[in-house]
């Protein structure tokens, strides 16, 4: 919640429980935690799960009409397998991202003039002799 008032994002609920079992509607487990919204309710959800394909019934009664689903998935097979069923599920205009981060280290080439190349050339005849 601090991040979202930091950010000054005022519509984003955030919470933690198990989804593969219990979904996001407020249940009678002990891990009602947070701000539940109600089913067709929300506009997208993001899934960070090791097998986001498990929440995807959930995922579909708390979505609005037009809403959107990301899964964040590190496999090709992950990424696979939850495409499959959301097209199985009636999900439509499926895209897949590939994130990737990645260093740039600077390098300074340094350039050489043509008074350079003929200082050398003189030099190593100069010890040639």
């Amino acid at each position: 919640k601090e991040l979202f008032a930091k950010l000054k994002i005022n519509q984003a609920t955030c919470f933690w429980r198990d989804v593969y079992t219990n979904g996001f509607l407020k249940g009678d487990d002990d891990q009602n935690q947070g701000e539940f919204p109600l089913e067709n309710s929300v506009d997208a959800i993001f899934l960070d799960l090791p097998q986001p394909w498990l929440a995807l019934d959930h995922s579909k009664k708390m979505i609005k009409k037009g809403g959107r689903i990301c899964c964040f998935s590190p496999c090709i097979e992950q990424v696979q397998k939850t495409a499959v069923d959301l097209k199985q599920q009636g999900w439509k205009n499926l895209e897949t991202l590939e994130c990737l981060k990645r260093h740039f280290e600077r390098r300074v080439k340094q350039e050489q003039s043509l008074f350079d190349d003929v200082q050398k050339k003189v030099c190593t005849e100069q010890n040639k002799r």
